[in-house]
């Protein structure tokens, strides 16, 4: 899981950087600090925003993996893995490579890069704070795919039933 995670975060680095260069070219130098304030000065309203966008990430994986997958919703299970201090989604069958990498890739768009770009060419730093912190929770999500770029989009993907990342089941070429 420590090395899933550094590489996520290494992953996730250059994505965070350009998106908070891009906020200060539109909104100013102190525009990054304000931002940050915004989301975080006031804890009461930060983190529940926060644990909101978590338990969003969750469930975008989830609905993702369902339509894509063509799916059903009784094969997602939900949880909280102690020893990562995180949450989890995982869905149960095998889907299609293809799938289970929209699945993995949604919730950093839909919560990450979307609220960031938004936040910033809209002025609500509290939004783009929002999606840069996204960005960074969607670490794990990075290396996975980093790992699965080898792998045919009609190779089988599951979630493994333990640990962080998945199995591959791919037919041999030919």
């Amino acid at each position: 899981m420590g090395a899933a995670t550094l590489l996520g975060l290494a992953l996730a680095a250059p994505l965070v950087g350009g998106l908070l260069a891009l906020h200060v070219s539109v909104r100013g130098s102190g525009a990054v600090d304000a931002g940050v304030n915004a989301l975080l000065g006031r804890l009461e309203i930060g983190l529940p925003l926060l644990a909101l966008g978590i338990v969003a990430h969750e469930l975008v994986h989830a609905a993702v993996w369902v339509a894509a997958g063509r799916g059903s919703w009784s094969r997602v299970r939900f949880g909280w893995q102690w020893r990562a201090l995180a949450p989890f989604a995982h869905y149960t069958d095998p889907l299609p490579a293809t799938a289970y990498r929209l699945g993995a890739v949604a919730p950093l768009v839909v919560l990450g890069i979307v609220p960031a770009l938004l936040g910033t060419f809209m002025g609500w730093a509290r939004l783009a704070a929002f999606g840069w912190l996204l960005v960074v929770g969607a670490a794990g999500d990075l290396s996975v795919l980093w790992l699965l770029r080898g792998v045919r989009p009609t190779a089988l993907v599951v979630d493994h039933p333990t640990r962080a990342g998945c199995l591959v089941y791919q037919p041999p070429a030919g």
